[in-house]
Order: C-alpha cells, then sequence, then structure tokens
C-alpha cells in the first residue's frame, strides 16, 4: 500500500511539472526588470517626460508634438507628466534622490549647472557625437553650452533680448525706432517728461527675482565689447562692463528717463508698464509678443534690435531638455530628445505656443523669416548671443550677488568699477569650490 501511494505521489508530482511547463511561462528576472521599468502595451518602451507646459500652453500643443514623434517611432510610448513650473525643480532633486527619475526632462537654464554637478542628468555627448553633422551643426545654439567639458542638455526653445517700442508714441513725436547707444538716449529724452510722471523705459534692476540682470544690464556689458564669463570664470570687470553699468546708470540717474523705483521693479512691473501705454520702450524676448498681445489687443508695437553701442548685444534665454541620470531608457529617451531638439518639433511649438525655435533650421523657416516681428530675434543670433546661466554653478546666488552690487552703484555707495571688483571677487568664491 505504501509502494503504491509513494508511485501515485510520483506521478501526480510529474503531471504537475509538466501541467507548469505546458502553461504559461515562469517570469525571468529580465522581464520583471522589463516590466518595472516602463515596458507596456506589447513591445513598446514607455519613456516618461516630466514638464511644465500642460498648464502654460495647453494639452494640444504637446499631445501634437508627441504625436509626431510616436508615429516615427511606435516602439517608443510617451507618457507625459505634468507639474507647475514652480514645483518641477524640486520635484526632480526628490525623484533623484529616490532613484525614481522620469527620463526626460525640461530644464530651466539656471538649472543646467546645479543639474549636472549634482549626478541628475546624464552627459549627452556620447549620443550626440553620432549623429548626423547636420544635426550638429543645426543644435550649435546659446543652449548648447558645456560644463567641465561636457553637455548635459540641449535646446528646446530660445530667445533673445530685442526693443520693442511702442508705435504711436514715437509717431507723435516723429523719432525713428533708435538703432545705437545715442539715437536711444535722445529718444527716451524726447519721450520722457519727469514733472509729468512720463518716462521712456521702466527702471527694474529689482533683487526678486533676479533675471532683470538678463534684460537691462548683461547686454549693456556685451554691446560695450565685453564679457560675462570667459574660461568658466567671471570676466565683466574691465573698462568695458564699466561702460556698460555707466550706460545704464545714465540713463536711470543722469537723463531720467526711467520710471522711479528701480530697486524694487521687477519684469512684472516692465511688461504691465508698456502693456498699459506708461512705457514707449522695453527690452524683452519673443515670449514678450504673445504676453502683450493678451494684456493689450489693441497696442500696437513694433520690435528692432537691441541697440548696438561699440557693437551689437544680446542675451538669449530659453529652456532646454536632458536626460536622467538614474533613466532606465537612455536610448530612447535620446531619441526624444534630438527630435526635440529638431526642426520639425520646435517648429511644431513654436507655431502652437508661440516659442522661439532654437534649431537653426527652424529659424530658417518661412514661419519664423516671414513674420517681421520674429526675425529681429532670428537676425540677432548672428552676434552669437550667450546664456550665461549655462556656465554658472550656483546660478540664481550668482545672480543676487550681481543685482546688488549693481544697486550699490546706482545708490553711489560703490564706483562701476568698485562693484563689479566686488561682484566678480563673490563669484570667484562660489567658482573655487567647483574647480
Amino acid at each position: 500500500m505504501r509502494s503504491l501511494n509513494w508511485k501515485m505521489f510520483i506521478a501526480m508530482g510529474l503531471i504537475i511539472c509538466l501541467a507548469a511547463a505546458c502553461g504559461a511561462p515562469a517570469t525571468t528576472n529580465k522581464e520583471n526588470n522589463q516590466k518595472s521599468e516602463g515596458k507596456a502595451e506589447g513591445e513598446k518602451t514607455v519613456v516618461t517626460w516630466l514638464q511644465w507646459w500642460k498648464t502654460e500652453a495647453g494639452e494640444e500643443p504637446l499631445n501634437e508634438l508627441v504625436a509626431a514623434f510616436e508615429a516615427k517611432h511606435p516602439n517608443i510610448k510617451i507618457d507625459v507628466q505634468d507639474l507647475p513650473f514652480a514645483q518641477v525643480h524640486d520635484k526632480i532633486v526628490t525623484l533623484n534622490s529616490s532613484g525614481n527619475t522620469p527620463d526626460v526632462i525640461a530644464i530651466s537654464s539656471p538649472w543646467v549647472t546645479e543639474f549636472a554637478i549634482t549626478g541628475v542628468t546624464e552627459p549627452l555627448d556620447e549620443y550626440y557625437d553620432k549623429m548626423p553633422e547636420d544635426f550638429k551643426e543645426n543644435t550649435k545654439g546659446p543652449l548648447w553650452a558645456d560644463w567641465k567639458g561636457k553637455h548635459y542638455s540641449i535646446g528646446f526653445f530660445t530667445g533673445n533680448m530685442a526693443l520693442f517700442y511702442n508705435k504711436k508714441k514715437l509717431e507723435e513725436k516723429n523719432i525713428q525706432p533708435p538703432t545705437t547707444w545715442e539715437e536711444y538716449i535722445d529718444a527716451s529724452i524726447k519721450l520722457s517728461d519727469p514733472s509729468k510722471n512720463i518716462f521712456a523705459m521702466t527702471g527694474n534692476i529689482g533683487s526678486e527675482p533676479p533675471s532683470t540682470i538678463t534684460y537691462e544690464v548683461w547686454p549693456y556689458i556685451l554691446q560695450a565689447g565685453g564679457k560675462i564669463l570667459d574660461n568658466g570664470r567671471p570676466a565683466f570687470n574691465t573698462a568695458e562692463g564699466v561702460a556698460g553699468l555707466e550706460h545704464f546708470k545714465s540713463l536711470i540717474k543722469t537723463h531720467k528717463v526711467a520710471t522711479p523705483g528701480e530697486l524694487s521693479a521687477g519684469e512684472k512691473e516692465k511688461r504691465s508698464n508698456f502693456s498699459a501705454e506708461n512705457t514707449a520702450f522695453m527690452y524683452e524676448g519673443p515670449w514678450g509678443i504673445g504676453i502683450q498681445r493678451k494684456a493689450n489687443a489693441n497696442l500696437d508695437f513694433g520690435i528692432v534690435p537691441m541697440p548696438v553701442g561699440k557693437q551689437g548685444g544680446t542675451v538669449a534665454g530659453g529652456t532646454s531638455v536632458g536626460i536622467t541620470a538614474k533613466s532606465k531608457h537612455k536610448e530612447e529617451a535620446w531619441e526624444f530628445v534630438s527630435f526635440l531638439a529638431g526642426p520639425e518639433a520646435q517648429l511644431i511649438w513654436a507655431k502652437s505656443t508661440n516659442n522661439f525655435p532654437h534649431n537653426k533650421a527652424a529659424l530658417k523657416d518661412s514661419y519664423i523669416q516671414s513674420d517681421e516681428l520674429l526675425k529681429v530675434f532670428a537676425d540677432q543670433f548672428d552676434w552669437n548671443p550667450i546664456n550665461p546661466d549655462l556656465q554658472m554653478p550656483q546660478s540664481n546666488d550668482l545672480r543676487k550677488i550681481f543685482v546688488t552690487e549693481v544697486q550699490n552703484f546706482l545708490t553711489d555707495k560703490k564706483t562701476a568699477e568698485q562693484a563689479l571688483n566686488d561682484a566678480a571677487a563673490e563669484w570667484n568664491k562660489v567658482f573655487d569650490k567647483y574647480k
């Protein structure tokens, strides 16, 4: 009886084993990893993309962008993740600490160096070097900047600062849009009457946010023939830097063509004054076109290049995209990132959101070239504008240092030379941490 039970037990065991072998195969560790790393919908790889534009631009532009990519890459699905801009930076830092990062992230310019230093982003050079030559040539704009010899992001959209002017105000005074510093001063004086609280421009060098120097100060230093950075170090404390600062101060203090309260005013006040037609001039990027049309549909404004000093000069802004260092799908992520860096994606985005393409081929498109306002910004790329943020560790801190010293100069606490030397000394302390 025991012998029979033993044989029956063996036979039943064999049946169970055969049934298991003939059924669904056991999941391997590799397959488990694929599932946890985003494999879904058959053989498609899910690439997650964290950005902040759904609220700002709406779902349609994002959907159009993703559809164009997925049509060319049927093996990849893009999972668009959205947060308000104010939350994105800290969310990326938190996710990186947990090891559960998205694959692709939108990166505001001041974050680029920070994320490179802290290991959030993956160097792109290995992928970039394998791309066709025309791709590499067309993506080498102001946002393709290295940190310690490696590139951690690539431009998605950009822009530079140009001069917006109120057509009606200039016509009333029989003034042509200025093209030089001298013409700008002359026009601003004619357009201002401080006794009647009438001013040509907004005085704004507030410390919060410290972005005002991008619009109001750095371009003057470049136009005077100076530099902001050179070989990874501050280079603005020169005779040219002094000339740029003194030109800025002359508009506010000597000629009195700027609204009072410059130490506390920022971009919000500048844009509000221009849209309300309280001022005639404003330095702004291409994104300002949509802002002004929305704020005052009846405002008739034009745009011309930044007034030339010793030379032409402007500063670039914009947003990049990159791959997280902890992404589990870096090859597929690069497929998406390189698509976003190309002309097709950037023209889709430009036409649907009024953002300005970074790709040189996209800048040559008739959509840009036939628009008299957009063409101004495209032409200014011949000046090779820079975006200093991409080579500045602790960018926000460095900006605040600079703004503080400009304020010291405007309030006569320091000379221009002292202010720039002190700013450079403080900047060097920060750069020394990252040798």
